[in-house]
């Protein structure tokens, strides 16, 4: 077996091993509107915990070393937004608002009442706009360096230079291999090991092969927006919680900072020492612990 299709099957064997452990079962829903593909550990007798991925890969790669502190006394369920994994729409949506949309048709159709809500990045403004558009169903937010709000143009070119790439479509959607462990800097940390080239061939081909066109329309409409999502006014009735990792190129924490103080009220703020972009992945221990504390919370 070449040495890039060894990694690959190891590294997903293992994951799916830390699913099926948890009793993480992966289904897919077909409606008028959508196919979407989710994870479901079916603990219907148990408060659900609904996760959201960000935008590097699917949220099968993003939630995995959190089952293990969820999985006991929770329903965990983890859908793949659109155009990540399998989930579909039926037709050409590309807006935070689509995928707003998908999430709550989502919700709906498994019949889900209340929850709580955690959202990492792109998943956390998506989870942000979520909690707004739908308050009687959010029970807790909880938002893992979220891309809302405080995010700035120069902040584009800031992180292109960083990054040494010429646009933000080539660190977010990379066309080549390569382009991956760029991303996996901005994710976990720019000192972090990357896996090596040839095993990363195989999963650029499983993250972009016949979605590469549409992530980078999802790029492009993030950046068109950033503007009107930047003047929203977020305020909520439950608790929400933010979760942010001080190395974070990508959203430094000082919006954070700034983004506890807009949200006000009973919003509290924890700041992972040596956490990425992702700490929920770098620094899972800490940020298991944390995230553990404050669903303990009455």
């Amino acid at each position: 077996m070449p040495i890039a299709t060894a990694s690959y099957e190891i590294t997903n064997w293992h994951i799916d091993r830390v699913f099926r452990r948890a009793g993480m079962v992966l289904q897919t829903i077909i409606t008028d509107e959508y196919t979407i593909e989710y994870w479901d550990n079916e603990s219907n007798d148990k408060p659900v915990i609904l996760a959201v991925h960000g935008f590097g890969a699917k949220a099968k790669y993003q939630w995995y070393k959190q089952l293990s502190v969820l999985r006991s006394d929770y329903r965990v369920v983890i859908p793949n937004l659109m155009y990540f994994g399998k989930t579909r729409p039926h037709k050409e949506r590309y807006r935070v608002c689509d995928q707003v949309e998908m999430v709550q048709h989502f919700i709906e159709h498994l019949k889900i009442k209340k929850y709580t809500l955690l959202g990492a990045s792109y998943g956390g403004l998506i989870s942000a706009e979520l909690a707004i558009k739908y308050p009687e169903q959010v029970e807790r937010l909880i938002l893992v360096d979220a891309a809302m709000k405080y995010l700035y143009e120069d902040d584009t070119a800031r992180v292109c230079a960083f990054f040494e790439v010429e646009t933000i479509d080539d660190l977010f959607v990379p066309a080549k291999p390569d382009g991956l462990k760029l991303l996996y800097h901005a994710s976990i940390g720019k000192d972090a090991l990357a896996p090596p080239t040839v095993t990363l061939r195989r999963f650029h081909e499983e993250l972009y092969q016949g979605t590469f066109k549409e992530k980078r329309e999802l790029v492009k409409d993030l950046l068109a927006i950033r503007e009107t999502y930047a003047k929203h006014i977020y305020s909520y009735k439950v608790p929400v919680h933010l979760i942010w990792g001080d190395l974070d190129v990508l959203i430094p924490p000082d919006r954070a900072v700034r983004l506890r103080d807009h949200i006000g009220g009973d919003t509290t703020l924890d700041i992972i020492k040596k956490g990425g972009h992702m700490p929920n992945m770098n620094q899972p221990r800490i940020f298991n612990d944390l995230l553990v504390k404050y669903l303990g919370q009455k």
